[in-house]
């Protein structure tokens, strides 16, 4: 089953079965859990799995849905087959329970094989932390992409755009300006965000090749001016996406 372009997964260019994975600033959990909404509002079969190889707060909205939280792959397995016979459509996978309601890291190998295993139609991963800015740059062990995932999002808040290019606002502001050419201070324009997003140092760093690549800017309708310059300034596919209105533009 394929959702219509106007829709989250459609503009993502995702079609399941598949291992999508979140990556940069602002915004990933929200994006992994409106996939699982949208998935269940449309009545698709398969379920939804939402995991971590760093660690994932669960959001208010997302803590009635199931929990599979074991290391052993067989006791994952059990349980989300207990979670499909009754009928449900999403669950969060993890290796343990952190604190304020944080899920701890699976393998990265473990998406893959659970999509593979028919355990899930989508395994969707946070794979890196910003620690709460809506736009960051990756230190050299980050992110920890999923290994044979499908498609990646960079993702950045659009709120972020025109502010001072400093640790208030951006996670890893020296990296972010070493790969810009910007100082610390600089303002963050559409084009500086364009850079850094799309880098092999920044937003790419570690994304296989054989992945497809997004630029996915959340909140777009806080700052849809900007969202839409950014996306100019992007050679590629962008989704300017906010959680209340949905997806603003899709740009390939």
């Amino acid at each position: 089953m394929d959702l219509p372009l106007h829709s989250l997964h459609g503009a993502l260019g995702l079609t399941r079965p598949a291992v999508f994975a979140t990556v940069g600033g602002g915004g990933k959990t929200t994006v992994l859990f409106a996939l699982a909404a949208e998935w269940e509002a449309s009545g698709g079969e398969g379920l939804t799995v939402l995991t971590t190889t760093t660690r994932m707060t669960i959001p208010r909205e997302g803590r009635t849905m199931p929990l599979a939280i074991g290391r052993d792959d067989a006791f994952r397995a059990g349980a989300l087959d207990d979670i499909r016979s009754r009928g449900l459509s999403s669950a969060v996978v993890g290796s343990g329970r952190g604190d304020r309601e944080r899920v701890l890291a699976v393998n990265p190998s473990w998406p893959r094989q659970a999509v593979d295993a028919g355990l899930a139609s989508l395994v969707g991963v946070e794979a890196d932390g910003s620690r709460g800015r809506p736009f960051k740059a990756p230190a050299a062990h980050e992110p920890i992409i999923p290994e044979g995932v499908d498609v990646v999002a960079a993702v950045i808040g659009a709120g972020v755009l025109g502010r001072p290019l400093d640790e208030r606002s951006v996670h890893r502001p020296e990296i972010v300006a070493q790969i810009a050419g910007a100082e610390i201070g600089d303002e963050v324009t559409p084009e500086l965000a364009a850079r850094v997003l799309t880098s092999p140092a920044g937003g790419r760093n570690g994304v296989p090749e054989s992945a497809e690549f997004v630029v996915l800017v959340s909140g777009a309708g806080r700052n849809l001016e900007g969202s839409r310059a950014l996306a100019s300034a992007v050679d590629g596919r962008v989704v300017l996406w906010d959680v209340g209105s949905g997806v603003f533009h899709s740009f390939r």
